[in-house]
């Protein structure tokens, strides 16, 4: 196993692929100031942004639409203002268009979302004011993402479609496909000496595989009990200024140890982002950078197959939304 770097995965589509986690070629895609995203179920999520050169607050419209002829298009607002206070009632003004009470972060009903995107599809910007704050959503791109969003989905020349409708039928509509399902399995409990027992099994690991470089720091080190006898080690391999890289290695909980690196569907490479684990669910998130308007998230669970995916969603444009607005990219259904 190769020492790990620390590269955040900005393409959660590339990862997925590996393990036949992509619903389809092409199926993330950005454009100037929005991207979208459609998962392995044909659910599609965009999101635009204020332009880079605006000097809008952080300003985003989020949009999702599942799969099949009846899906309705959601929608919210989310904006960031400049004193850290809650934003009021939101107003979003595109061209003669006023469209009042709007709550952040709160879906746009029916109604709202059928009279607005009409205007959207037809403008350059859209100015968003609470009455103490404003911000400038950019529409560029807007009309390239939903014509994916509506490809994807086979909605082109279709009464559903957003940008481009025609006269099929909504029966001509692609129909959502189901989601894997995923069946975690019972994590045995800790034991006395777990501990002792982490610190012979890493003596086993070369330096070099992980953690050469932190040989002389505190570096974050866990192990965790498996069905079968077997143990999960979880190990800080390299460390930058706002999140550190971790390797997985299953070992035995008897000599000898035989610790192997894990590799993880959904995740080139073996070393995932800021891990934790807990109750058989492995979690991972990754920064775009320090202030975290961007990145991703992965999900896996403990099955009798070992870990797999559940989740997976990513922000890949850096705007200044704290946490991003992540699209989702994997699904998978959870039977427990």
């Amino acid at each position: 196993m190769k020492k790990l770097k620390l590269v955040l995965i900005t393409a959660a589509l590339a990862a997925a692929a590996s393990a036949g986690a992509a619903a389809a070629d092409g199926a993330r895609f950005g454009i100037k100031d929005w991207e979208v995203a459609c998962d392995n179920t044909r659910r599609c999520e965009a999101a635009g942004f204020q332009s880079d050169e605006s000097e809008s607050l952080p300003v985003s419209l989020w949009l999702g639409r599942d799969a099949g002829a009846a899906a309705v298009l959601e929608a919210k607002l989310i904006v960031v203002s400049g004193d850290d206070k809650d934003a009021g009632p939101l107003t979003i003004t595109v061209g003669k268009l006023a469209l009042g009470g709007l709550k952040a972060e709160t879906e746009l009903t029916a109604e709202q979302v059928a009279r607005l995107m009409p205007s959207l599809l037809n403008a350059e910007s859209a100015k968003v004011s609470d009455g103490k704050h404003q911000w400038l959503l950019s529409l560029a791109g807007l009309k390239a993402v939903l014509l994916k969003m509506d490809d994807q989905q086979g909605r082109v020349g279709t009464v559903t479609a957003l940008v481009k409708p025609g006269t099929r039928p909504a029966s001509a509509v692609l129909p959502p496909l189901p989601p894997p399902t995923v069946r975690p399995v019972a994590m045995p409990p800790a034991q006395k000496g777990d501990e002792k027992l982490l610190a012979a099994i890493v003596k086993t690991i070369r330096p070099e595989d992980c953690g050469a470089d932190l040989k002389d720091s505190s570096r974050d080190e866990a192990i965790y009990r498996l069905p079968g006898g077997r143990m999960l080690l979880v190990l800080e391999c390299d460390r930058a200024a706002y999140q550190s890289s971790y390797g997985l290695w299953v070992a035995r909980d008897k000599p000898p140890y035989d610790p192997r690196p894990l590799d993880l569907p959904g995740m080139e490479g073996g070393g995932i982002m800021n891990a934790s684990f807990e109750g058989g669910k492995l979690s991972s998130y990754a920064k775009g950078r320090g202030i975290f308007d961007c990145g991703g998230f992965w999900t896996w669970l403990w099955t009798a197959q070992g870990f797999q995916l559940v989740d997976v969603s990513q922000s890949n444009m850096c705007r200044g939304v704290p946490g991003g607005v992540t699209l989702r990219d994997w699904v998978a259904k959870v039977v427990r």
